[in-house]
């Protein structure tokens, strides 16, 4: 890559704010940051009005049947590298192949493949309600339908020999939506979590009630992939997440769309005359649209109050995350 600089900036490292300066890219990788002129006898890029910020890092999505807008529009704005929380094998390929392809124009992509999953487990009922079809029934008959720890230690050498870049548990009793789900037991979440962090994995769960919460804590998961809204954080949860060391990435707009308390939230953000053109007539519609599967057993206020009680107590939360001198996005 050539070496360019761009000045004239409002920078954000990450950290702090300097209303004008420049940064120096050598060898695709950021070589200065500074708020005096730099020196540099090469292709220059003056951008006054303009804020430059590191890639951010979308810790959650989903690219369902390999979406070919969804790592564009990552980049659109602002993320430069997103994680994928549960897809099909195949599906990765297909995005893996369309980064390789755009020469620039994807944000890249983390992933799990396919999430540990079992018979009518996690999302299978969900999947099943909402879309109902022969192409939908194909996708799931390729996920894994784990039954014992061995099958579990099998499914994450199955993924090392993918290539994943962590792994990803389904821990949901359907308590969130008033329903009763087939919830893998806690002997096959620990033969998971075990054999991950013996091939150097990181391992994140989805559960969106505090029992299944603190059930997969205690198992050794080193993080969630949602908050839970039947109530707000207690001390069990708060010292669960802390014997691990475990983070939180709470998807509090997800949340908010389960309940339907998002809605005008949502709408707000689709019809912001600023994001316009970033967005499709389809995209923005979804944007406007509720899950609702919580609207009558969660309350999204109970997911805001646990951030609030987990960050006091020092609990990691993570959403967009912001790389310092990693690869930056200008806007």
């Amino acid at each position: 890559m050539d070496a360019f600089l761009i000045t004239d900036v409002r920078i954000f490292d990450g950290q702090k704010t300097t209303e004008r300066g420049s940064v120096l890219v050598e060898n695709g990788e950021i070589s200065k940051v500074s708020s005096s002129p730099i020196s540099f006898n090469g292709t220059t890029i003056s951008k006054p009005g303009h804020t430059l910020i590191p890639g951010l890092i979308d810790t959650h999505i989903h690219a369902d049947g390999a979406n070919p807008i969804a790592l564009p529009q990552s980049l659109r704005f602002g993320v430069t590298t997103a994680c994928d929380m549960h897809n099909e094998n195949y599906h990765i390929a297909t995005l893996r192949k369309q980064i390789e392809e755009a020469e620039g124009d994807c944000a890249d992509l983390k992933t799990t493949s396919f999430a540990a999953t079992i018979d009518m487990g996690w999302p299978m009922p969900v999947v099943l309600a909402a879309h109902d079809t022969p192409e939908v029934r194909e996708e799931i008959a390729a996920w894994p339908k784990l039954t014992t720890p061995e099958t579990g230690r099998e499914y994450v050498r199955e993924r090392v020999r993918e290539g994943v870049d962590y792994i990803k548990l389904m821990h949901e009793s359907g308590a969130f939506m008033g329903a009763s789900f087939n919830k893998p037991s806690v002997e096959l979440q620990k033969a998971v979590i075990d054999e991950a962090h013996k091939n150097g994995l990181v391992t994140v769960a989805h559960a969106t009630c505090i029992a299944d919460t603190v059930e997969i804590l205690e198992a050794g998961v080193d993080g969630l992939t949602h908050m839970f809204i039947d109530q707000p954080a207690d001390q069990r949860v708060i010292d669960a997440y802390k014997k691990n060391g475990a983070h939180c990435n709470p998807t509090l707009a997800c949340m908010g769309s389960s309940t339907t308390e998002g809605q005008q939230l949502q709408e707000k953000f689709a019809h912001d005359p600023r994001v316009q053109r970033f967005l499709g007539e389809a995209e923005r519609e979804r944007m406007c649209m509720c899950m609702g599967f919580a609207k009558e057993n969660g309350k999204v206020e109970h997911a805001y109050e646990s951030v609030r009680r987990l960050k006091k107590a020092g609990v990691p939360i993570v959403m967009y995350v912001v790389p310092v001198r990693s690869s930056w996005y200008g806007s």
